[in-house]
């Protein structure tokens, strides 16, 4: 799995500070509320109004995803946080998703697997 890099859209539009609408989820992200806001800042720079501004720096929040591997290594080197997962997957088993939901068939068997480690650790096969 590689690493996949997304821009968080900016929460507010530069140019009259209100709310942005919703991204379209495709191309570069909005700076703008709307296009007459954009029209309204590009015709104040041009005119060099003093609340103009020339450049401004927009912060986005860049959101790196990383390997899964990397958080079960994370885990596993931490008994608490091993603990608490084995916590959530007892009370997503005692809820009922664990056990009605098709996509965690494999996970009950490797939790089955790890039941069956526990109890005769000699005669389970590594992962």
């Amino acid at each position: 799995m590689g690493i996949n890099r997304t821009v968080k859209p900016a929460a507010t539009c530069v140019n009259c500070g209100g709310p942005m609408p919703a991204p379209l989820g495709r191309g570069r992200p909005a700076v703008y509320c709307t296009g007459a806001c954009r029209k309204a800042a590009h015709e104040a720079r041009r005119t060099g109004k003093p609340d103009a501004f020339e450049v401004e720096i927009v912060e986005r929040e860049i959101v790196v995803e990383h390997d899964l591997t990397e958080c079960v290594n994370r885990v596993i080197a931490s008994p608490a946080a091993c603990r608490r997962v084995l916590h959530a997957l007892v009370n997503l088993s005692l809820d009922g998703p664990l056990r009605d939901d098709p996509k965690w068939d494999s996970t009950l068997t490797a939790a089955h697997s790890l039941g069956d480690a526990l109890a005769v650790p000699h005669r389970m096969k590594r992962y």
